[in-house]
């Protein structure tokens, strides 16, 4: 027995530091090929990774479990992520500053594409059966499959950028931003009631359907409720971080228009995307003509997968899972599409539209989350009618 738990001992410190030396490594390359900031960029998302692995904090289950099952602990658990979150950026947002560099938010207009995207999203999250952030975290932990959702999120951004335009042309209004038309704390008090109101609603469903609530906390709270919550906490101020950090809150879907487009143009398929006015915006031009390593977004998805496939190695929760059936093939290939697709008329995913938008004091942010849960709902309960036939 003592023979087999050193070799177990032995066997962790060995895992433990191949994770560091190759985390180290990996640090290294980033700083000497793109700089300090990039390695900085790199690192953070590698939090983002280990935290949302290891914690399991999943929008697309959360919700999907929220209609499905009436079981509201894991949108709970997104609901406070949103009201620490709110606490600790909207007063920087509202300075205008953090940490002696300037920042800003996501404020977006409301309109058809921010609708249309948002349900296409959420009808594509749940064909795919994970969302930007999810697959990204899930490929890290050994799900082969989500490398086609990646990939089909690529194309499918890309396709969205096709049609950008047309999209903007569409019925559109002013965006509604809460900080400037209420200051910091009137935009606080907005998102923490909104947020308390949701949080509340789906409690008390809950507790009618069960005559109990999974807890969050507290005595009751199991293993899942306390890893949730700690997630919760963790991704608030990560996210606080990478405002200060990067002058910008976090985002994932960013990256995924420029994934394709670097492959379309390796695979030698010319587009003449300078003539595409999505990829006219400085911004997009700008990522457009530089490296992967020199995309902050690109960058900090690939530090969210670096960070599962880490902390999988270390908790031996990595499973290399390559099976895939051709109707799931196919399934998981439509919702990729819609993934990118919606995401970029929709101005984001659930992390950069939904979560970065509701803190930054957008109202876009919250209109974005009923037009995703809708096509989720959609999809949801399409299946169980099909179940039942």
């Amino acid at each position: 027995m003592l023979s087999i738990s050193n070799n177990q001992e032995r066997m962790s410190y060995t895992r433990l530091l191949t994770v560091c030396g190759l985390t180290c490594l990996s640090v290294g390359f980033v700083f000497e090929q793109a700089g300090q900031k990039q390695a900085g960029v790199l690192l953070l998302g590698f939090l983002l990774g280990v935290v949302l692995f290891y914690t399991t904090f999943s929008f697309s289950n959360g919700w999907r479990r929220l209609v499905a099952e009436k079981k509201s602990l894991w949108f709970r658990a997104q609901m406070l992520m949103i009201i620490v979150a709110s606490l600790l950026m909207l007063p920087a947002l509202g300075e205008g500053s953090l940490w002696g560099g300037s920042v800003r938010g996501y404020v977006r207009p409301l309109g058809l594409s921010l609708v249309v995207g948002a349900f296409v999203f959420g009808v594509g999250m749940q064909l795919a059966g994970s969302c930007a952030s999810g697959a990204l975290y899930n490929a890290g932990g050994g799900r082969l499959k989500m490398l086609i959702v990646i990939f089909m999120f690529a194309l499918g951004a890309l396709l969205g950028t096709a049609h950008y335009e047309w999209w903007m042309e569409q019925i559109n209004v002013e965006p509604v931003n809460f900080l400037a038309l209420y200051g910091v704390w009137g935009a606080v008090v907005i998102n923490l009631v909104i947020a308390g109101i949701l949080y509340y609603i789906f409690r008390l469903i809950e507790m009618r359907k069960y005559q109990r609530v999974e807890a969050l906390w507290g005595k009751q709270a199991n293993r899942t409720g306390k890893l949730l919550l700690s997630g919760a906490l963790a991704l608030a101020v990560l996210n606080f971080i990478t405002l200060g950090y990067i002058g910008r809150p976090w985002s994932v879907a960013n990256a995924f228009p420029l994934w394709g487009a670097k492959t379309t143009a390796f695979l030698g398929m010319e587009l003449d995307l300078d003539f595409w006015a999505y990829w006219t915006e400085p911004a997009a031009e700008q990522s457009l003509s530089g490296g992967l390593l020199d995309h902050v977004g690109s960058v900090m998805n690939l530090g969210v997968v670096g960070g599962a496939l880490a902390i999988s190695a270390l908790t031996v929760r990595f499973n290399m899972d390559y099976k895939v059936k051709l109707t799931e093939l196919l399934t998981i290939s439509a919702g990729g599409l819609m993934l990118g697709y919606g995401a970029i008329i929709g101005f984001g995913c659930n992390v950069g539209a939904f979560f970065s938008g509701v803190v930054s004091g957008s109202l876009h942010g919250w209109v974005w989350f009923l037009a995703a849960l809708l096509g989720t709902t959609v999809v949801v309960m399409f299946k169980k009618t099909l179940a039942r036939t």
